[in-house]
């Protein structure tokens, strides 16, 4: 089997979805990666140390789709895939962000070109070596946490900043943890499942808000203790977010509050969510959303999804019956 590794299109992306090491791993295990030209440069990776792990460089991205049966990429191309040479058997492995690329991937589906997504790999104690989702879920929470809180006017920061987390999955206990590292207050974690509170109080939280669908405890306790900061995270994985913070929501909130929404691309927590962009609201409330919070540890970043991709591809590799 040829695995095909792509350079990243996507804006401001800096990942690559395999690294030298992992190129090493799937080598010793009889597998062919071939490697488009600057793939790994934004991550610290030259086209040398992909080469001397034993992969072959190729200039052209058609090649690599050509060639390989396999092409790996940490976010869908900016590019039309139909201008691809694609063909009936090949796999596209990687995020695929199925929410607004459904119908695509159906598509491609008709055509005999299957897409596997990280994006639906359940978070269990069976995929813990694929889940590459709960990974860069952990360092978006954390990125996230930082970009919101320099967002925040300077008056803001002469104290600890009161924050409130919506969503106790991977992003939203490594937000709560990023806010024990600047000291700032022990944040307010909001949950759907009471089973949440320990995992959120062992993340650092003070305090964990059960919350039903109609938002009632949610907009009690922004009344009761208005925040300086709200990292949204709550989405389940193939599902569109939960709409947590309606217009009643942001009435409660202050001139300079900064409602960071990390799960934009599945719809948002918050009705005034743009993705990719950060607005400020007539009340003074500033949303903000990018899609690759993770890009800006491209390194670490990159070796933790390298490693997910890799353990896909002798999977896939496995069931096929590829592996040597």
């Amino acid at each position: 089997m040829i695995v095909g590794v792509l350079r990243e299109t996507a804006s401001r992306e800096t990942r690559v979805a395999l690294t030298p090491d992992e190129v090493r791993t799937l080598s010793a295990a009889g597998l062919r990666v071939l490697v488009q030209e600057g793939a790994g440069q934004g991550a610290g990776f030259a086209d040398e140390d992909y080469s001397a792990s034993g992969a072959v460089v190729l200039e052209d991205r058609a090649a690599v789709f050509e060639r390989a049966g396999i092409v790996v990429w940490v976010k869908p191309p900016a590019f039309e895939l139909d201008s691809m040479p694609l063909r009936a058997g090949t796999t596209l492995l990687g995020f695929q962000d199925p929410h607004h690329r459904r119908d695509e991937i159906d598509r491609l589906r008709r055509r005999g070109i299957e897409s596997v997504a990280f994006d639906a790999v359940p978070r269990d104690d069976t995929t813990t070596e694929f889940d590459a989702l709960s990974t860069m879920s952990r360092i978006a929470g954390a990125v996230g946490y930082a970009e919101g809180r320099r967002l925040l006017a300077p008056g803001r920061l002469a104290r600890p900043v009161r924050a409130f987390v919506l969503g106790c999955g991977a992003a939203g206990l490594a937000a709560i943890a990023a806010a024990r590292t600047f000291g700032d207050e022990r944040p307010t974690a909001v949950g759907n499942r009471i089973e949440q509170r320990v995992a959120a109080i062992e993340a650092g939280a003070g305090r964990f808000v059960p919350n039903r669908d109609d938002n009632a405890e949610l907009l009690d306790t922004l009344a009761e203790t208005p925040p300086d900061l709200v990292v949204c995270t709550a989405v389940h994985r193939g599902s569109p977010a939960p709409r947590l913070l309606g217009p009643a929501a942001l009435d409660l909130l202050g001139s300079g509050t900064v409602i960071v929404d990390l799960v934009a691309k599945a719809g948002g927590n918050c009705v005034a969510t743009v993705p990719d962009k950060t607005v400020t609201l007539l009340n003074g409330v500033v949303v903000t959303h990018r899609s690759n919070y993770p890009a800006d540890r491209p390194g670490s970043a990159s070796r933790a999804y390298g490693a997910a991709t890799a353990a896909m591809v002798l999977r896939i590799a496995g069931e096929r019956g590829e592996v040597p």
